[in-house]
């Protein structure tokens, strides 16, 4: 790697007249050998100023005696054409934190109310979606669901108008498999969700 630093040196806007919740801008940047470039790309207009992603993950965990498992959606993506396996998401709202933006998503589409495990490190993460193409970025927070809770033994997602969800359970250590088996069925496997099923493979072969 080159000594120097690469830097962005403004973005604007391209044509979005008819865009509600994604931009298309123009990056101009300084790469590394000191050459001005320009990149196309897209970004969330509405992240709220007070929060450093634009969104958050939920990795949900519920602990039975067969061992743990992992909640799951299955919904239909327009991009991508396919009904995909994702873990539950959304977007933070002006005004919360990404564990409040967490437990209210976690309600909204799965009905379960959640218990935030802190986080291990000095701070999460900050995870970029497809930074070759997009500036959005996000959180994963770690969740568990307690099913000895009234709210928890008959779960109601709260969902919103074109919102088509359906939640799952997968035991942890099948998620790799389990992916396998969905994709073979025609579903699309949400790359974060790959991943950490990539993830937990390898570190029982490694």
């Amino acid at each position: 790697m080159s000594a120097r630093m690469a830097k962005v040196i403004s973005t604007e806007l391209l044509d979005n007249k008819d865009a509600k919740w994604i931009n298309l801008v123009k990056i101009t940047y300084e790469d590394e050998t000191g050459r001005i470039r320009t990149w196309e790309a897209t970004r969330r207009p509405n992240r709220p100023k007070t929060s450093n992603v634009d969104g958050v993950q939920m990795i949900a965990v519920l602990q039975k005696l067969t061992g743990p498992e992992l909640l799951l959606e299955k919904q239909f993506r327009a991009p991508a054409g396919e009904v995909v396996v994702e873990f539950p998401a959304g977007l933070v709202d002006e005004g919360e934190t990404v564990e409040q933006a967490a437990l209210r998503e976690l309600r909204e589409e799965t009905g379960y109310i959640g218990e935030i495990v802190p986080d291990r490190g000095s701070r999460r993460p900050i995870l970029f979606s497809s930074p070759a193409s997009s500036s959005s970025s996000t959180f994963l927070i770690h969740l568990k669901i307690d099913p000895s809770k009234e709210e928890n033994k008959d779960p109601k997602p709260q969902l919103e108008d074109g919102e088509f969800i359906e939640c799952f359970w997968v035991p942890l250590s099948e998620l790799y498999n389990e992916c396998r088996k969905l994709e073979a069925l025609g579903f699309a496997i949400d790359g974060k969700v790959g991943t950490f099923a990539e993830g937990l493979e390898m570190s029982k072969l490694w």
